[in-house]
């Protein structure tokens, strides 16, 4: 039974990192490819915090949100003015030279090449607990972006991304409004990464290769984008699917493989019929 509220937990972990992508990739325009580097901050900061200074873990999560925003503001400021082609393959750089350094230079537990021993609250040594915790969270952030979204910020936000030069002739700067939701994004991201090395137990470089990245994409490739009901249906459905190939009998070196090959086929056939995902309201432009 644990096994099944571990996977809903990693389910709503994913769900809060395709939401933060999709408020910058489908809601101001920006191709991100890599913002699963801010949820590698989140994680590393709370659990170097936790494990090696001692520091609640409780208290370890809205300082971890707090420094993802901070990184993510600092990494957007060099990026701003790069148009939307090297603005993508610049946010993939980022994530490689991230695992890389975190490869080189995090602190790590003697022996290994991450950290583990985290120390929680008790609640959360539960399966179930620890899930509805971060499903409350991940419920908390869904209202919060929502709302952002919906408010004449998000208006605003839609505008520029469609009409970019319209809305700087109405006296909206493009570059503050889009700099203030990538924070925002990764703030997001940090929580998922901070929950995420709270699930795991284990964090090393490798649980945030660029990968993952891709397979963010994909996530809200399938769900949709400028859709909050898409950041939620494309973990979920790919994250189910992907979990029950492991009840098919397949051999573990085929699985793996089967799982790459229906992602892809996704990506094509989305692609070529519905640029936008199965309940997007955008769709990038030729």
């Amino acid at each position: 039974m644990d096994y099944y509220f571990f996977v809903m937990t990693v389910i709503c972990i994913w769900i809060m990192v395709s939401l933060a992508t999709n408020m910058v990739i489908g809601y101001a325009g920006l191709f991100s490819m890599g913002h699963v580097t801010y949820m590698a901050v989140g994680a590393y900061t709370s659990a170097v915090l936790n494990i090696l200074y001692g520091v609640n873990y409780m208290v370890t999560i809205p300082i971890a949100i707090l420094a993802t925003a901070v990184f993510a503001f600092l990494t957007y400021l060099p990026l701003m003015r790069l148009a939307a082609f090297p603005f993508g393959l610049a946010t993939l750089g980022m994530n490689v030279v991230i695992v890389d350094l975190i490869h080189i230079a995090a602190p790590r537990v003697p022996g290994s090449e991450g950290l583990f021993g985290m120390k929680t609250p008790e609640f959360m040594a539960s399966g179930p607990w620890r899930f509805v915790f971060v499903a409350v969270l991940t419920v908390l952030c869904v209202a919060l972006v929502r709302h952002v979204l919906n408010s004449p910020f998000g208006r605003t936000l839609r505008a520029i991304r469609d009409k970019p030069e319209a809305a700087e002739a109405a006296g909206k700067d493009p570059r503050w409004y889009r700099t203030v939701i990538w924070t925002l994004s990764g703030a997001v991201a940090g929580l998922a990464g901070a929950l995420y090395a709270t699930t795991l137990f284990y964090i090393d470089p490798t649980v945030f290769v660029v990968a993952f990245s891709f397979n963010v994409l994909v996530y809200i490739g399938v769900g949709g984008l400028a859709s909050i009901l898409g950041s939620v249906l494309g973990p979920l459905l790919l994250i189910t699917f992907s979990e029950s190939l492991r009840f098919a009998g397949l051999p573990s070196d085929i699985s793996g493989p089967v799982q790459q090959i229906v992602y892809g086929a996704l990506l094509i056939v989305l692609m070529m019929f519905r640029r936008r995902g199965l309940v997007g309201n955008y769709e990038f432009k030729d």
